[in-house]
């Protein structure tokens, strides 16, 4: 195992191998990840996989659509096959309260470049024609929502990062962490100790 990186990454779910595939893009590749097991032994392999792209906030919104935006590409960019299903989705609003809300979240959306379009009891119905829209006043349409399979997908981020030069180390336990005089890190590890600049606990 190395004993000096930039970046060490804790923890091999999702979003230790996305952060460690998204620190090789900004040209850090100086960077390891260590998982205590194997990749996706944690939450990641029992996780929905929803990839919606509501939210009431602006920044989880731009965050969201990133991701997705990302899916749409990776598997190819990285020779890596995922199964991501694009396949849209309707939200209901069922008081006023709720179509203010939808309308305020369709706005930042357009700002941002995500087509979301509100719709009318009858243009729900037209999209799917076995909802009841007896009690309901709109619906928010989602053209890229979606689905991925959450281990696929860390897999594939896991490659890319490979592939560009970060190291990722299986079955090593992080035992202690220490931060040194310098302002450096020291991880403690089953196998050995590595230091570094920084470190990203992603460890859930």
């Amino acid at each position: 195992m190395k004993t000096h990186a930039r970046v060490i990454v804790i923890g091999g779910g999702v979003v230790g191998c996305s952060a460690l595939y998204h620190l090789t893009q900004l040209g850090i590749t100086d960077a390891v990840l260590i998982e205590r097991d194997e990749l996706t032994a944690g939450s990641t392999w029992h996780a929905a996989g929803n990839c919606p792209n509501f939210s009431t906030s602006w920044n989880v919104i731009k965050l969201q659509r990133h991701s997705t935006r990302l899916y749409a590409e990776l598997g190819p960019r990285v020779g890596y096959e995922m199964n991501y299903h694009v396949t849209g989705s309707v939200r209901l609003a069922h008081t006023r309260d709720r179509v203010d809300e939808f309308r305020h979240v369709v706005s930042q959306a357009h700002a941002q470049g995500i087509e979301f379009e509100m719709l009318s009891p009858a243009e729900i119905r037209e999209r799917h024609p076995f909802v009841t829209t007896d009690d309901i006043r709109a619906g928010l349409y989602d053209p890229c929502d979606g689905d991925i399979d959450p281990a696929q997908l860390t897999q594939a981020l896991a490659k890319g990062a490979r592939d560009a030069g970060a190291q990722i180390y299986r079955n090593t336990r992080v035992t202690a962490i220490e931060r040194l005089n310098s302002g450096e890190w020291r991880v403690h590890t089953n196998r050995g100790v590595i230091q570094a600049e920084l470190v990203i606990n992603a460890a859930g």
